[in-house]
């Protein structure tokens, strides 16, 4: 199966493993895992190769602990640096962990931070 068919896929169940690893099960039957491999990356990975990175930019201070972050998705790219796109619900999946990880809010997608 292709990277962009099984990323268009699906989501039938998510599995907390850790706070920064999750299982994914696709409605075709495909396994997959997300990762926070950092404060601003997420990845999606099949027997633990990266299919996709998910960058997101903060657009609030992180100094200021009274104060939700704010984010966007600065990218969503394959394994080997070309723009993607990912099925509606695995899109949400990965923002649901990421604002699960940093507390934070994510924003509309934008073209610059001004």
């Amino acid at each position: 199966m292709q990277v962009s068919e099984l990323l268009a896929s699906a989501v039938k169940s998510v599995t907390q493993q850790t706070k920064k690893h999750y299982a994914l099960t696709m409605y075709d039957g495909q396994a997959l895992q997300l990762q926070v491999t950092d404060m601003f990356n997420v990845q999606v990975l099949q027997q633990d190769q990266p299919l996709v990175c998910v960058h997101f930019q903060p657009l609030s201070s992180l100094n200021n602990i009274e104060m939700q972050p704010i984010y966007r998705v600065a990218s969503l790219r394959t394994a080997t640096g070309e723009d993607t796109q990912l099925s509606a619900e695995l899109l949400a999946c990965v923002f649901a962990v990421y604002q699960y990880y940093t507390n934070g809010s994510i924003r509309p997608w934008r073209f610059g931070v001004k």
